[in-house]
């Protein structure tokens, strides 16, 4: 269990469907002594053990976001189904819990939502990284990386567009471009300020590559970007 995520697959209430919220997934991440749970909104957390097939959650804590219609009702839901001590068995990739009539079925997130290869993807920018800070991409500004098969990765920086060379790691978990050749069109407005924030991130000697799911993290000396994959 400790070190795995698992995604929700299915939940059922006296042998019917309970429908989640439209685009909304149960979340359930466990360590060695603690899980971490989410149903679509807050984030709720605390101590757990599993006695005999038993899962026992020990208080919960739970963040305070203000959340839209039908999303705190499924906090609500999820927080009393842990803390009802549930029924739990783990086959493989398939976790189950079981409580009174509700059966919540959960897949391995790598399973259920495998990451996805950092070459051949388009990451599209979602944020900045500025030490432990994140601040979003300005409204209606676009930018995006491609890393080729063939050592090329093509730019859309949010402004100009162009490419650059790039070497991986042996590894995979890092990553050096080289000079970019770029359009030259002048942007004196938010997108120039993206592409600058961009390319300054790119000119690291080396920057560090996390992908988890769909999100890719590119950061060196405290800075990065954060991107989402189609």
């Amino acid at each position: 269990m400790a070190g795995r995520t698992f995604l929700s697959s299915g939940v059922t209430e006296d042998g019917a469907p309970r429908d989640l919220v439209e685009g909304t997934r149960v979340r359930l991440s466990f360590t060695d002594e603690e899980i971490s749970a989410s149903a679509g909104c807050n984030t709720m957390g605390g101590t757990f053990r599993i006695i005999d097939g038993t899962l026992l959650v020990g208080d919960l804590a739970m963040t305070e976001m203000g959340c839209p219609d039908g999303l705190a009702e499924q906090d609500t839901w999820l927080a009393g189904l842990l803390g009802a001590e549930p029924a739990l068995s783990l086959e493989e990739d398939t976790l189950t819990l079981t409580t009174g009539s509700t059966v919540l079925t959960l897949q391995d997130r790598e399973v259920a939502d495998p990451d996805l290869p950092l070459q051949g993807t388009v990451w599209r920018l979602d944020s900045f990284i500025s030490g432990d800070a994140v601040s979003s991409v300005p409204a209606g500004v676009e930018a995006s990386l491609t890393f080729g098969p063939d050592g090329t990765l093509e730019v859309q920086a949010g402004c100009n567009t162009g490419s650059a060379p790039y070497t991986l790691g042996e590894d995979g978990t890092s990553v050096s471009v080289g000079d970019a050749v770029m359009t030259l069109k002048a942007c004196d407005d938010e997108r120039g300020l993206v592409e600058r924030m961009v390319m300054e991130v790119l000119s690291s000697n080396e920057l560090e590559v996390d992908i988890t799911a769909r999100t890719l993290t590119l950061q060196a000396h405290g800075r990065g970007l954060g991107l989402r994959g189609d």
